[in-house]
């Protein structure tokens, strides 16, 4: 891949931000989702998303079901995947469903710490549960210890999210406790029919290890008096050795993304074409908005902040070019400037 890899941890950048900024390159692959045992693809199709599979389901339903893998890690991987389509919502929507179903987990997984622990209830016999409501009380009925979170879900054939919803209001109010090993015997299902038969997952597959985390830059310093931008080396530059007699062909690994870095760079170039926005007539901002796109593709490419510097630079020399007025550039370049020195 030359264009390099992008991974990253969930608890580290969120999924979806990663996604949208994958997808305003119009970029075509896959992400790879791992947590645990858990296995996911989302696939994308010139910035589109397209697919998604895990081990248990496909299409949206599979795509939301990465929304509760809070420690779970991600690599993408550029190339067409030939896949069928199973997702034509677009991606603004489904990006923002699943971000809120992300938080929505961030509070439940307080208490419910885990999909495989086993919900029991505290009540005694004959006692009449206080505070809940016609579905939580449904579901208090049938636990018993047997049946962890993610089978609860599949038994009663609802959400897993809605059914943790349901087992932290339960859990918050007391009437239930969660313990690590199944316990109790198996309820009976009532609208789902008979109970399925589940065994517990004995199989432990590998998790690969979370990328080294690296410490994000703290600005962009801009030279003394100097009128122009300074060069700000990328941590993956290393000086130009002298030309050897012959050429040498070196293949060099792609190098690895770091998302926290992309995400704070993608930031900081649109605050660029804010700015200057603000300061240009309206006939330049397509022109803005141009330099600010071919900013996030190299950003998508290893560029790092001197894509950012270039950006800049691009729009002060594009302005002048299209005979923008003298004082108008360089009010536009000490906006430019006062924006990079507060970085």
């Amino acid at each position: 891949m030359s264009q390099g890899l992008i991974q990253g941890s969930m608890r580290e950048a969120p999924l979806p931000d990663i996604i949208q900024l994958v997808s305003q390159g119009s970029k075509t692959g896959c992400f790879n989702v791992v947590d645990d045992s858990r296995r996911a693809k989302i696939y994308l199709k010139d910035g589109r998303i397209v697919h998604a599979v895990s081990s248990t389901t496909e299409g949206l339903d599979a795509f939301y079901e990465v929304a509760l893998w809070l420690d779970g890690s991600y690599t993408f991987e550029e190339g067409d995947q030939n896949v069928s389509p199973t997702i034509t919502k677009p991606n603004a929507s489904i990006l923002m469903e699943m971000g809120r179903r992300m938080d929505e987990w961030r509070v439940i997984s307080q208490k419910i710490t885990s999909l495989d622990l086993y919900p029991i209830s505290t009540l005694l016999p004959g006692e009449t549960p206080t505070g809940v409501n016609p579905r939580e009380a449904k579901l208090l009925g049938i636990v018993t210890g047997w049946y962890s979170v993610a089978e609860l879900a599949e038994v009663t054939q609802k959400p897993v999210l809605t059914v943790a919803k349901d087992l932290y209001g339960l859990a918050m109010a007391g009437h239930i406790t969660l313990k690590g090993v199944r316990s109790g015997k198996r309820p009976t299902i009532e609208a789902g029919g008979p109970p399925v038969q589940l065994e517990p997952t004995t199989q432990s597959v590998p998790v690969p290890a979370e990328p080294a985390k690296h410490e994000v830059p703290q600005g962009f310093p801009l030279a003394e008096d100097s009128g122009a931008f300074p060069s700000t080396a990328s941590s993956r530059q290393i000086p130009a050795p002298p030309a050897p007699p012959a050429p040498l062909h070196i293949t060099v690994p792609a190098p690895v993304m770091d998302p926290v870095r992309m995400a704070k760079y993608t930031a900081f170039t649109q605050r660029i074409s804010l700015t200057a926005k603000q300061v240009l007539p309206v006939e330049h901002h397509e022109m803005v908005n141009r330099l600010q796109a071919k900013a996030t593709q190299a950003l998508l490419s290893g560029g790092g902040p001197d894509a950012v510097k270039e950006m800049a630079l691009g729009v002060s020399r594009s302005a002048v070019d299209a005979g923008a007025d003298a004082e108008l550039v360089k009010s536009l370049n000490a906006q430019l400037k006062a924006l990079f020195a507060s970085k």
